[in-house]
């Protein structure tokens, strides 16, 4: 039996989550906001965003508690790079790999439309239909930076704005995953994941990148484009 779960921020993680479920024909779990999850499957699935080339907080814990006896692990990254993530989550996790996949998406510090092909990932999905254990996960390139204070890089590169149009109606406290938001106005837990962005139902919240972040943006985006898969 297999399970799909997945953490999302701003719906990258959740779109091809909830495509391989279809594929296979099972539910998709949302781990964003549940405290614990239990992996009572043979096979899990995780899709999971990179943030500043490293692991949200919340897939970390999912990994150390998950009993699943094997794993396929699917790294979303806003193709400049994913890090060392694939290496790093084995690390956390009792479970056997049996594939992994590293897919470029939509950027969440950049306003534009990209949906993924769930086809690309075909191998994958008939690896996870006939699990063997996948091949040794070759180190990548992680920024020496990466792992200095990650979070408030992020907070440093990205502005989040409380609109006028805020109502108060407290799905964004709710909704947060780091419980740093407070009807709009946003703590110094914040991981910048957007996910308050995303789901307030005025659109009373705005994120900008500053200067900096958006200069390394445009010299920077797009250097990967095709998903990375192992077998």
């Amino acid at each position: 039996m297999t399970g799909v779960y997945y953490f999302t921020g701003s719906g990258n993680s959740r779109e091809i989550a909830l495509k391989l479920a279809k594929e296979l024909n099972v539910n998709a779990v949302d781990i964003t906001l549940s405290p614990a999850i239990s992996t009572s499957e043979d096979t899990a699935v995780l899709v999971f965003p990179v943030y500043c080339q490293n692991i949200p907080k919340r897939v970390v814990s999912f990994l150390k508690e998950s009993s699943a006896d094997k794993i396929t692990l699917i790294a979303t990254f806003g193709r400049i790079s994913y890090g060392n993530v694939i290496r790093e989550a084995l690390s956390l996790t009792r479970s056997t790999l049996i594939a992994a996949a590293c897919v470029p998406m939509r950027h969440s510090f950049v306003d534009e439309q990209i949906s993924f092909d769930v086809s690309l990932l075909s191998p994958l999905i008939e690896r996870i239909k006939a699990p063997c254990a996948a091949v040794e996960i070759p180190k990548s390139k992680k920024d020496a930076l990466a792992d200095i204070f990650p979070d408030m890089r992020s907070r440093l590169g990205m502005k989040i704005s409380r609109l006028d149009s805020c109502i108060s109606c407290g799905k964004c406290d709710s909704e947060c995953p780091t419980g740093a938001i407070r009807n709009g106005h946003i703590g110094s837990s914040c991981i910048r994941c957007q996910r308050c962005v995303h789901i307030c139902p005025e659109h009373a919240l705005e994120a900008k990148p500053r200067f900096v972040l958006k200069k390394y943006l445009d010299k920077n985006l797009g250097r990967i484009n095709e998903p990375i898969i192992y077998l």
